[in-house]
């Protein structure tokens, strides 16, 4: 705004200066002028007067007498003290102020010394009017010349009276040309025809010039001109002039006219017009001060009043605007401390879930001109308010939206809870192996859509239900993982580290682990394997890989995703695309909250690999860790005794009930146990419960301790490694080993038994 301001400001301060420069440039000119005129000029005409009568002297010396000589040497020191008056004058002033002409003349009388010295080496009879009086005659009109100068730059005004000046000071040369002729005609004693036609023709341009004198002056100055012109002397000078012009010229004629009456004549005119020049001189001088002085008070008389008053407006301008600035300044800096402090304050308490005040968050801001910046502020005031609101109004629909997808997801929980628990009961009673299969598919489906409940639940800001009460171990944890997704046999475990996870950590761990695992069956062909491996970190960490061999994924899309995991938002429905993925979400909260890291790396072999550092605050103590199948490195078994045992604990860290309770909800670990050859456990995993297993054609074999039992199972033949099985043969393992679970449970239950349970295939420990 100030800038608004200072543009007129500053143009008319432009505009002032231009038109004070203009005057001062004429000031300066005027008495350029005037110093010219006075300092210059003048000197000049002294040093054109002396030279006149040293050439007149030059002329007289041809007659060769010692009274001529000394006559001359005398005019040429008057001559020499003169120039150097004028050089003195000429050296106060810069080149740029001197004209061409001053400078000119300058030059010529430099060259006057020698011209004096070759006057001085010829003899009186020599010493013509060309070899003597020559160089005079122009160095004077190199003289004029400079005052033909002061015409050109002299002001409007002064110009007349400089051109009669100018005119009257050539009209006396002329008047002393034709007295340097006569003089050397007398010297001589003889007035040649080229004397006559120089004496003529110099009479002929006084004649005109002394015309000129009067046209260019003024009816008030031309009074002196007019008392001049009736002068006697000048009367008999024209006299004497036309009585030798019209002289017949009859080879060498003696002088015309009386020498004393001409030169008596000419020295009382010559006298007269220095007298006339002096006075003109003088009031140019003055004329050139005078024009000077009135133009400098006429400055300052317009342009300091002119240069107050733009100063003036321009201090207003400038003060009204720095006012209206400092109420913008105080509106703007309200608005940014709402829009970037109290607004996102607001934002985060009502993301946090507190409540807000909007009279209290929203202060007025006190308007006390209304004018429009004050309407601006109110508007403003308008629009916070406005703002405050809809943050508030949008955080009460965001969790409302979220208590009611917590509300679905837990109702839909509690009912895949009651139908694990009923496909519980059916798959205990049930014995047919192809209703069995059917059971078990919708057993493990039922699992899915658990644990995608389980995740709405986590994003919207709940726990789920299921808890982790002991150390689960980190075998049991991945093995529980695969479980939960729909091509678990696809899943292959290579070296996992014999440690176990907090109960806390272990339940999440699952979940983290089974989202990845999705990922990758997901995003990777039918039929390859989807690896996962682990080892110990040099700070006593651990470090799951999650490796498949998919199409992989973009260097956009692998940073964009190691953002999110690495800093999670808080999760927003009103963000989500259709093609937004919710794993990395779920993935992303339960790592930050438990310390995890977790980051997607390109696969070496074709693929994506996800890398889980588990930190080592993470892990159970060692004397805490569970019965780890399948585990590399040294394990602890549990110790079964006598006495009432303590319940199993199964995968995910979820203690196992009695086997009377068998309508509670099941868990969400089910070791994969459909009719097909990858299911159940790894070849050579252990299994709880003191129970051996083997396997035959990929389908686990139990081999019971007790012979009664052992008695009434069906018999299943042994076959060679490359033979298949036939459906009925399949359809009887099956049923024998059902009935073998349910004698084992039953079996369980008298003894009144509370050791490890067998694991079969979709078979899931009550939670």
């Amino acid at each position: 705004m100030i800038t608004l301001v200072l543009i007129p400001s500053t143009a008319l301060l432009v505009l002032w200066a231009a038109f004070t420069a203009v005057l001062v440039t004429d000031i300066r000119e005027l008495r350029t002028t005037a110093a010219l005129t006075e300092q210059v000029a003048t000197p000049v005409i002294t040093v054109i007067g002396e030279l006149q009568r040293e050439r007149r002297a030059t002329m007289d010396s041809a007659s060769g007498t010692e009274r001529t000589a000394s006559r001359l040497e005398f005019t040429r020191q008057e001559t020499t003290r003169a120039v150097e008056t004028l050089q003195q004058h000429l050296r106060a002033f810069g080149e740029d102020d001197l004209p061409q002409q001053a400078q000119d003349f300058q030059r010529a009388l430099n060259r006057l010394e020698a011209h004096r010295q070759k006057v001085d080496g010829l003899s009186p009879a020599e010493r013509t009017l060309e070899e003597a009086a020559t160089a005079y005659t122009e160095t004077i009109e190199s003289g004029l010349r400079v005052w033909d100068a002061q015409v050109e730059r002299a002001d409007s005004a002064q110009v007349p009276a400089l051109r009669s000046l100018t005119s009257l000071v050539r009209t006396r040369e002329l008047l002393n040309q034709q007295d340097a002729v006569l003089a050397h005609a007398v010297a001589v004693n003889a007035f040649p025809a080229e004397a006559h036609s120089q004496f003529a023709a110099a009479a002929g341009a006084q004649h005109y010039t002394w015309g000129r004198v009067g046209a260019e002056l003024s009816d008030e100055d031309s009074e002196e001109y007019l008392l001049l012109e009736s002068y006697s002397s000048l009367q008999s000078v024209y006299q004497l002039q036309e009585s030798i012009i019209s002289m017949p010229i009859r080879g060498e004629n003696t002088v015309p006219v009386n020498a004393t009456a001409w030169r008596g004549a000419a020295e009382a005119v010559d006298l007269r017009m220095r007298g006339v020049e002096e006075t003109q001189t003088e009031q140019v001088t003055a004329f050139s001060h005078s024009q000077s002085a009135e133009l400098r008070n006429s400055v300052l008389l317009m342009s300091v009043p002119a240069l107050v008053a733009a100063l003036a407006s321009t201090a207003v301008a400038v003060g009204g605007t720095q006012r209206l600035g400092r109420r913008l300044q105080h509106l703007r800096i309200l608005t940014l401390e709402h829009a970037r402090v109290r607004l996102p304050e607001v934002t985060a308490r009502l993301r946090a879930g507190g409540s807000v005040d909007v009279d209290t968050e929203v202060p007025e801001l006190r308007v006390h001109v209304r004018d429009e910046i004050g309407q601006m502020a109110e508007a403003f005031n308008d629009a916070q308010r406005a703002a405050v609101a809809a943050a508030v109004e949008e955080a009460q629909v965001r969790a409302g939206v979220r208590a009611m997808f917590r509300n679905i997801a837990r109702r839909t929980q509690s009912l895949v809870h009651r139908q694990l628990g009923l496909l519980d009961t059916l798959e205990r009673s049930e014995t047919d192996p192809a209703v069995l299969e059917a059971l078990f598919r919708i057993d493990h489906f039922s699992t899915q859509l658990r644990r995608n409940a389980e995740n709405l639940m986590l994003l919207s800001g709940d726990d789920p239900v299921r808890r982790g009460l002991g150390p689960v171990g980190l075998h049991e944890a991945v093995r529980a993982a695969a479980s939960e997704i729909e091509d678990y046999a696809r899943v292959r475990i290579v070296g996992l580290p014999a440690v176990a996870l907090r109960g806390d950590v272990g339940t999440d761990t699952v979940r983290l682990l089974a989202e990845l695992l999705e990922n990758a069956t997901s995003f990777s062909p039918p039929g390859t394997e989807v690896t996962v491996r682990g080892r110990e970190t040099e700070h006593g960490g651990h470090v799951l890989e999650v490796e498949d061999h998919g199409l992989g994924m973009t260097e956009a899309q692998l940073s964009s995703s190691n953002v999110l995991l690495a800093d999670p938002p808080r999760f927003d429905l009103a963000r989500m695309r259709e093609d937004s993925n919710l794993g990395l979400f779920v993935v992303a909260t339960i790592a930050a909250r438990h310390g995890f890291e977790v980051t997607l790396q390109v696969s070496p072999h074709q693929g994506t690999r996800a890398v889980v550092l588990i930190p080592r605050g993470a892990l159970a103590a060692p004397e805490e860790a569970p019965l780890l199948p399948g585990a590399t490195g040294p394990q602890r078994r549990p110790v079964v005794g006598p006495g009432p045992a303590a319940p199993a604990v199964d995968p995910a860290g979820v203690p196992a009930a009695p086997a009377e309770v068998s309508r509670e909800p099941r868990p969400n670990v089910r070791a994969p146990a459909a009719p097909r050859s990858q299911g159940g456990p790894a070849n050579g995993d252990a299994l709880p419960g003191g129970a051996e297993e083997d396997t035959y054609m990929g389908l686990p074999r139990r081999r019971r301790k007790h012979a009664a039992v052992t008695e009434k199972a069906p018999a299943v033949s042994a076959q060679a490694p490359g033979e298949q099985r036939s459906l009925s043969d399949i359809r009887s393992m099956m049923s024998a080993f059902q009935s073998g679970t349910l004698r084992g449970r039953a079996e369980s239950e008298e003894l009144d038994e509370g050791g490890a349970r067998g694991a079969r295939p979709g078979e899931r420990s009550k939670g």
